[in-house]
């Protein structure tokens, strides 16, 4: 019987990347194993609500130690970790111990508006302020800089100049949702 391809969710907020990686399972053919999360945040009642374990570490508990202690969470069984609005950033060596393993969301089409400060509504109010004509998301691999790994995918959206910064990441966020999906299951079948 062939292994079930496991993936670890890492969230800091509202879990809707969470919760759409959740409704993909059945379909998509991977299972969600666990949540980590480092605060309170909506992405652990979604993990409750569909009997998913997860662990709260707290970065002021654990300081340098941090992803020593998330590490210790993770089965070594994981095939994928998903950064989904996960905000601390990954230490070097967690990065290179799971290698081509982690991939991430990000909110614009990167390398265009990365790196560190460049989350949320910023993207978006970057872009306008640009006078970009597009906007987009972006899902790649994770490495120790920020913003920085090999992209798997993307997706552009034209920017609509009548909409606020704040609707236009609601219309990124929409193909966010698919994208990392779309994403996931890419990886799936190179293995």
């Amino acid at each position: 019987m062939k292994k079930s391809f496991t993936i670890a969710v890492f969230a800091s907020g509202g879990g809707g990347n969470f919760q759409a990686l959740i409704d993909g399972q059945d379909k998509y053919g991977y299972s969600i194993k666990v949540l980590i999360t480092d605060r309170q945040c909506d992405a652990i009642n979604r993990a409750v609500t569909n009997d998913i374990p997860y662990f709260l570490i707290d970065r002021a508990k654990f300081q340098g130690n941090f992803f020593l202690e998330v590490d210790n969470k993770l089965s070594q069984d994981i095939d994928l970790i998903v950064l989904a609005g996960f905000m601390p950033i990954l230490s070097k060596g967690f990065c290179d111990k799971w290698e081509n393993k982690i991939i991430n969301t990000h909110p614009s089409l990167l390398p265009k508006y990365g790196g560190k400060g460049m989350y949320g509504v910023k993207i978006q109010e970057a872009v306008m302020k640009a006078k970009e004509k597009y906007a987009g998301c972006t899902v790649h691999y994770v490495n120790a800089e920020i913003d920085d790994g090999e992209i798997i995918l993307q997706k552009a959206i034209e920017v609509d100049y009548s909409e606020t910064p704040w609707e236009l990441g609601g219309r990124v966020f929409k193909e966010e949702n698919k994208l990392l999906i779309e994403a996931i299951t890419l990886i799936m079948a190179r293995r």
